[in-house]
């Protein structure tokens, strides 16, 4: 059957229309007709993922759906694919356990006891990397210490380093675990365009 076929693309806009009024059950049952009819689809794919998610983590698979709606509106349709494989990507690393990865940001500017949370400041993550490489590190603290950043330049740089050794899932998962915090702009945008090149 063909790729275009209409009514597989009425099925995947019903769901997620569904998806956003937390309609799980008859969400998902339009995008498994959307697979019965085209098993390939991407997005269909993604749809049935994140409505498998949202009965018990909701709030991080609506964060996965923003994120996705995201990528798909701030990069050119020739990289719709690219998209859908990463957000893909990461919806699996999330069932594997990598929803432990954790960060947290402080203003430095004001007087908080960073001591007292259970973490280590990126400015001590960075000299750890001079002294054994990048993702040796970043494996070893993944589960057991969450990274601290006090500037939103410095979450930017870790996410780059993060592409640059291969590690494009974690990025993808920080990203969602900070969205919070840290708002969409042209630096973020580089980044999730520099992560889809990286597929």
């Amino acid at each position: 059957m063909s790729n275009n076929n209409p009514k597989k693309r009425i099925l995947i806009r019903k769901g997620f229309e569904l998806f956003e009024i937390k309609q799980y059950k008859q969400s998902m049952q339009c995008f498994s007709d959307a697979l019965y009819l085209d098993e390939e689809d991407l997005e269909a794919k993604i749809g049935l993922f994140l409505t498998d998610m949202a009965v018990e983590f909701p709030n991080e698979a609506h964060g996965f759906y923003e994120l996705y709606q995201t990528m798909i509106g701030t990069n050119p349709r020739s990289f719709r694919k690219k998209v859908q494989q990463s957000i893909l990507e990461g919806i699996k690393s999330f069932d594997n356990g990598i929803d432990k990865i954790a960060a947290v940001f402080f203003d430095d500017q004001k007087d908080l006891k960073i001591e007292e949370i259970d973490g280590i400041l990126y400015k001590d993550f960075q000299q750890m990397c001079k002294e054994k490489n990048f993702k040796e590190v970043f494996e070893n603290l993944l589960f057991s210490s969450k990274i601290i950043f006090t500037k939103k330049e410095d979450f930017y740089s870790f996410l780059n380093d993060l592409l640059d050794n291969n590690l494009s899932e974690y990025c993808l998962q920080y990203i969602e675990s900070m969205k919070k915090v840290v708002f969409f702009d042209s630096e973020l945008d580089k980044i999730l365009k520099k992560l889809v090149d990286r597929l």
